[in-house]
């Protein structure tokens, strides 16, 4: 394997951190393509993404974004994400690789569009997380659904969940952005680590890459870490608008690579 080679894996994965870094989300639904089109089976580069993303998500809320987490939000989300998240690896291991990666690209899509219908919220704007006790039922009734759906999804396709639950947070809960990037955190990593224990002996061996996992997680860490730093400069506006290009381009590319690969089937 030649140098160049080798370093593409630890590029992809730096990519995956940065954008969890910067939204707190999005980072697992680049990862499985860009591991795919590394050469890894789609079904290890869900194993391969979910531990990336995991990482890269509890570093970056020790590198800053704890400060912004809904806490109780997140638990909540966590605690009924995370059985749903195994019966979703589960599930996945029986479904062919093209399959996934069209599932992946039509959730991309979807949350784009969702992303882009949102108003962003002022950081000081009363929310369904800070109201009335009976603004927050009705609220987290819906809500509840909603971290089962996430929670499947993310041990199904690999995808980490973040990219979904931030517009779950923007929209069902009218939390502002960066407060619901950093709250999605700590529920990507539970629903994560809870996928991949569904997912055993394919974390030591990423065949294709010739790199171990555990060199991706630490490119992803170190991308989530710089990007961290850089979102908290950044206007809540250009984040949102930067969120909505970057789900849309990698729903068209994992697309074109998911619709390849049922062909060949």
């Amino acid at each position: 394997m030649t140098v160049f080679a080798a370093a593409l894996p630890v590029l992809a994965a730096l990519a995956v951190g940065s954008v969890i870094g910067l939204f707190g989300s999005g980072g697992g639904i680049l990862a499985v393509p860009a591991f795919v089109l590394l050469g890894l089976e789609p079904h290890d580069a869900v194993a391969a993404s979910l531990l990336v993303v995991a990482s890269a998500a509890v570093v970056a809320l020790i590198g800053g974004a704890a400060r912004h987490t809904r806490w109780g939000i997140a638990a909540t989300f966590a605690v009924l994400g995370a059985p749903a998240a195994m019966a979703g690896a589960a599930v996945g291991r029986g479904i062919p690789g093209p399959y996934l990666l069209l599932g992946v690209a039509a959730l991309a899509v979807a949350a784009a569009v969702a992303s882009y219908r949102r108003k962003p919220t002022a950081e000081g704007e009363l929310t369904c997380s800070t109201g009335s006790a009976a603004e927050r039922l009705r609220c987290w009734a819906p809500s509840a659904l909603a971290a089962l759906a996430v929670g499947f999804l993310t041990g199904l396709l690999g995808v980490g969940g973040g990219f979904l639950l931030t517009p779950v947070l923007l929209i069902a809960l009218r939390m502002p952005l960066r407060a619901a990037a950093a709250t999605s955190l700590p529920v990507i990593a539970v629903n994560s680590i809870a996928g991949l224990s569904q997912h055993g002996a394919q974390l030591f061996q990423p065949a294709g890459t010739g790199v171990p996992v555990v060199f991706l997680a630490a490119a992803a860490i170190v991308g989530s870490l710089v990007a961290a730093r850089l979102g908290r400069r950044l206007p809540p506006n250009i984040l949102q608008r930067a969120f909505v290009v970057l789900l849309s381009a990698v729903g068209m590319g994992t697309a074109i690579v998911g619709t390849t690969g049922l062909l060949a089937i």
